[in-house]
């Protein structure tokens, strides 16, 4: 009902009323006075702004239309009038107040992203600043100050950055990101701040930029992983199959490949399954692979990469039909993950690669299409229930980055903190990590954030149930029905297996940050002495991977 009472709908209505009567009293005295159509015309609209151009002269007869016309004419220009300066005068101080106001979201940038984050924020009643110089920017959104215009260094102080509790800065240029997070920071340097980038590994470095350090760097693609993983571990999927080992076949590495083969790795290691293979197809396959060993000169070790060259540089239909049948000979395909450049293009290969595997009669399950607008596929793993075959599943939305990434509730990071904590007790002195949470550098952080992606793969090889667990998860209760977790203390053989387990997923960390053993560690050059199979590990070793079970275990009971 009040949205139908407000003034940009009742003014229009005004308008229109005003000019169909003056409309109706001038044609009805157009022969009398001896005026054109054009005339009546104008005089008609005349009204709207109170004009006396349009004199009525001895030969007007006073006509109730006119009257009419004149009176809405008076009040459209009134209410307009009061419209304009009522939006200047609120604009103008929103703008002043802006630099007052504390407890907000502070968003910074023209990525969709931002927006998500900005509308997330008004669903949720969470106060939002949201700075954007982007010409698609429509309407206003409840609890935001939206300023339109283009970052610049001046607006950190006009706006209060200092004062928001988190900050997010999500420009589509990613250079002029970095210099945006460089003056955010210095100004507002106690701030929780985050920043969307594109590419995953890029943002792991952001680290060693000078005066850029503790800023969270993240990307759509990796932090919707880590949720997809969260829900459906991949592992549960291959032991679903019946399958003793997982292989997940990559369509394209072009957005988002990297943080798959990353997250693939790191959440898929158990006591019960062997090494894992990735199939990765994509025109620059060989170069990609190359790039690879260059960059992590052992994942080999902890995973085995092979590369299909594919023919869909311009057609994402197009698949390499024979490699593909081939690789599934040779190990059975337990999902599949398009990473192509567009969605358009995204959807086009799942779809094609769906029709291809049902054609063929593969196991594969799951076909995961990283998708940015939500709605298009189905999040749940549903069609197998119904006994369908191959399904396909979305994930990376927009709106869903704000929530993965804690922007609108600080206790995101409990769990993490209190992982960091753990190996902070069993740390020696001199280790680079042992700090404080608020000192470690993003790159270490991330290390507990993925510590904890493992979780499943972990109580999994401890022998619970966890399908049976992350089913019983909802958004009111994440934790499900709780874990009856084993007594390590009593469980000698047990704690043994999972620290061995521990000790492999390290390593594949390691490697795939470029880590490699040598005799003598080196951090510069990325050596460590480590980097060998658990029974030969030393016994520093050996106790420093028991206690982080142990950790781990303490922190979900903690938890609750």
């Amino acid at each position: 009902m009040n949205r139908i009472f407000s003034v940009s709908v009742l003014l229009p209505v005004i308008v229109v009323l005003a000019v169909l009567f003056g409309l109706w009293g001038w044609a009805a005295q157009q022969e009398a006075l001896g005026i054109t159509t054009i005339d009546v015309i104008m005089r008609a609209l005349g009204s709207l702004v109170m004009s006396t151009a349009y004199e009525t002269g001895g030969n007007v007869i006073k006509d109730w239309r006119l009257d009419a016309a004149r009176v809405l004419g008076a009040i459209a220009f009134v209410m307009a009038a009061t419209k304009a300066v009522s939006q200047l005068l609120s604009e103008s101080a929103s703008r002043y107040f802006g630099r007052f106001r504390q407890g907000h979201l502070l968003i910074v940038g023209d990525h969709p992203v931002a927006r998500a984050s900005v509308e997330g924020a008004a669903v949720r009643g969470l106060k939002s600043t949201w700075i954007t110089g982007s010409e698609t920017m429509v309407g206003p959104i409840r609890g935001a100050l939206i300023v339109p215009r283009p970052w610049d260094a001046s607006l950190a102080e006009q706006f209060a950055a200092g004062r928001a509790i988190h900050i997010l800065v999500a420009l589509t240029d990613e250079v002029r990101q970095i210099a945006a997070v460089r003056a955010l920071r210095s100004f507002a340097p106690g701030t929780p701040l985050s920043m969307h980038f594109g590419d995953p590994w890029f943002g792991e470095r952001m680290d060693e930029l000078e005066n850029i350090s503790n800023v969270r760097y993240v990307s759509s693609t990796q932090v919707s992983l880590r949720q997809l993983h969260w829900k459906h571990p991949p592992f549960l999927i291959a032991e679903r199959l019946g399958q003793s080992r997982l292989h997940a076949l990559l369509i394209g590495f072009g957005r988002g490949g990297e943080a798959v083969l990353h997250d693939i790795l790191l959440s898929s290691i158990t006591s019960f399954q062997g090494r894992p293979r990735i199939t990765i197809v994509d025109p620059k396959a060989t170069e990609i692979l190359a790039s690879l060993n260059q960059r992590a000169p052992e994942l080999s070790a902890s995973a085995e990469v092979v590369v299909l060259d594919a023919p869909f540089a311009s057609d994402a239909r197009i698949l390499p039909a024979a490699a593909l049948a081939q690789a599934q000979s040779e190990c059975p395909f337990t999902l599949a993950y398009v990473c192509l450049d567009s969605d358009l293009r995204a959807l086009a290969a799942a779809v094609s690669l769906q029709a291809f595997a049902r054609r063929e009669g593969w196991s594969l399950e799951t076909i995961c299409t990283r998708l940015g607008a939500s709605g298009a596929l189905p999040e749940t793993l549903a069609g197998w229930d119904n006994g369908l075959s191959v399904g396909l599943l979305a994930f990376g939305a927009t709106q869903d980055f704000a929530e993965s990434i804690g922007l609108y509730d600080s206790r995101a990071e409990t769990l993490p903190r209190l992982l960091h904590e753990a190996y902070r007790r069993v740390a020696p002195d001199h280790a680079v990590a042992n700090l404080p949470w608020e000192g470690l550098s993003e790159e270490l952080r991330d290390s507990n954030r993925r510590l904890l992606m493992h979780l499943p793969a972990k109580l999994a090889s401890s022998g619970l149930d966890v399908a049976a667990w992350l089913a019983s998860r909802t958004s009111t209760n994440p934790w499900g029905h709780g874990l009856d977790l084993p007594d390590l203390a009593e469980s000698p053989a047990l704690l043994e297996q999972l620290a061995a387990l521990e000790h492999e997923r390290w390593m594949a960390e390691r490697r795939l940050s470029g880590w490699h053993w040598g005799p003598e560690r080196d951090n510069g050059r990325h050596i460590h002495p480590d980097l060998v199979p658990y029974a030969k590990l030393g016994e520093g070793g050996r106790r420093f991977a028991r206690e982080m079970v142990v950790a781990t275990f303490d922190a979900v009971r903690q938890t609750g």
